[in-house]
């Protein structure tokens, strides 16, 4: 295959067309998905523009001929050698500069990259130095040509930071926050710009990963660790520390959300492990179960029920904080199962609401007085307008009706949790959930007396 077939282009000597070839072959060649392919695209892109840039192409599809500029007879050798050596740095250039005397060498190029990357300040100095000569004794063309060659220069030194390039830009007036400024850098060199960029920000975020490693919290430690390391299955006590599967979930997913170009280096069955489901401990139960125990552990003895009535409204509250999820995690893989389980569900739970919700409000409305007057009628009227906002608060949207009434008493009896969570874990959240905890032993002391 020719380089016209690599670029899908039939062979001419118009650099736009040939640009434009390799802008659509690049789409399909990028070098993080296809690098074999990426370097036979660019190797056919940088011949078709030398071809082009040559005096003639002729022939047919299959072959160029070029004619190169011969050069003069007279010319001293050094001469020769020293426009050489400038030459060497590779320009993406859109002219065919002519040939004139260099005002820097290949080597002081360089040095002046790798110092205004490595040694910022120095670099600056050693730049304004370089380009107020050019100022004086160049020529527009050789300003042109220094700017696309310092531009390629950087794209090949590590570490290079958009920062640096902003100063460097705004020094040198190419303009990089505008939208087009291949008119000064041509585009496969603010590409290859861009390249270096992003290489320095992934480098970057990799480098404070492995310093949250050695100087982070405990358990943000042991998450990275995990996904550096090369275990071949994740470990069972992951699920047994609470709160762990969620931060080691959360490293990967910012990780991979905005560096996808680290997921090689992380470990792929600790990835494949955090993409599934998975059952775990976690702060939220932990925390709701103490909860509720406090809380049945009063009602019981203030409602004066017997074991059967207590021992159904407690498995009632441990089904919709625990069990429910387990077991449609478990059947996942099993629709059939799982549609059923989800029928009884919606079904127990229509049954759960009338009795809790519906339990409340006839408690409220029995309590309130016949004339309808008097301070424990507002506090029965401020009763039925609280349990209603609360039931309009924990009506779920945007999720299948079937799904609706379960999630209502889910949310219900998590309530306690969310609402320390939505004020952030502060001390005054502490104090909410003693109110929780006062309101939920009141409410469910007279629901069971109902029962009882």
């Amino acid at each position: 295959m020719n380089i016209w077939q690599t670029l899908d282009l039939s062979p001419t000597r118009d650099e736009g067309e040939i640009r434009r070839a390799y802008a659509r072959q690049l789409k399909k060649h990028r070098p993080d998905s296809d690098p074999e392919g990426y370097q036979q695209l660019r190797e056919a892109f940088d011949e078709a523009k030398r071809l082009a840039q040559a005096e003639i192409v002729v022939g047919d599809e299959h072959s160029v001929n070029e004619v190169l500029p011969a050069q003069p007879k007279s010319e001293p050798e050094p001469l020769r050698q020293q426009r050489k050596t400038c030459a060497e740095v590779p320009v993406e250039n859109s002219e065919v500069f002519p040939e004139f005397d260099p005002l820097y060498s290949h080597e002081e190029l360089q040095k002046l990259a790798h110092q205004l990357v490595n040694t910022e300040m120095m670099g600056i100095v050693a730049l304004n130095r370089l380009s107020e000569r050019l100022s004086r004794t160049g020529s527009l063309q050789q300003q042109q040509l220094f700017h696309q060659q310092l531009a390629a220069a950087l794209a090949d030194i590590p570490g290079l930071t958009e920062g640096l390039l902003e100063r460097v830009s705004d020094l040198l007036g190419w303009g990089i926050e505008e939208y087009d400024y291949s008119h000064i850098i041509p585009w496969p060199i603010q590409e290859a710009l861009r390249e270096r960029l992003r290489e320095t920000e992934v480098n970057r975020a990799w480098k404070e990963m492995e310093a949250e490693e050695r100087h982070g919290m405990l358990l943000n430690r042991m998450a990275i660790r995990l996904l550096k390391s090369d275990r071949e299955k994740a470990p069972f006590w992951l699920r047994l520390v609470p709160g762990m599967i969620t931060l080691l979930a959360r490293q990967a997913n910012r990780l991979l959300n905005y560096y996808p170009e680290i997921a090689p280096r992380l470990n792929q069955a600790m990835l494949q492990f955090l993409s599934q489901p998975r059952a775990a401990l976690s702060w939220q139960g932990i925390f709701l179960l103490g909860f509720w125990a406090l809380v049945f552990n009063s009602v019981i003895p203030l409602s004066g029920i017997n074991t059967t009535v207590s021992a159904i409204a407690i498995a009632t509250v441990i089904f919709y904080l625990y069990i429910s999820d387990a077991i449609m995690l478990g059947l996942h893989r099993r629709p059939r199962w799982l549609q059923w389980f989800i029928f009884t569900e919606f079904i127990f739970s229509l049954m759960v609401i009338q009795l809790f919700f519906g339990g409340l409000f006839f408690a409220a409305v029995v309590s309130m007085p016949p004339t309808g007057h008097g301070g424990l009628a507002l506090v029965a009227m401020l009763a039925i307008l609280v349990l209603s906002i609360v039931f309009w608060a924990a009506w779920p949207q945007g999720v299948p009706f079937i799904r609706r009434p379960g999630m209502v008493m889910s949310r219900v009896f998590a309530s306690p949790w969310k609402l320390m969570e939505w004020m952030n874990f502060s001390w005054f959240s502490v104090v909410w959930a003693l109110l929780c905890l006062a309101v939920f032993i009141l409410t469910c002391t007279e629901l069971l007396k109902l029962f009882a």
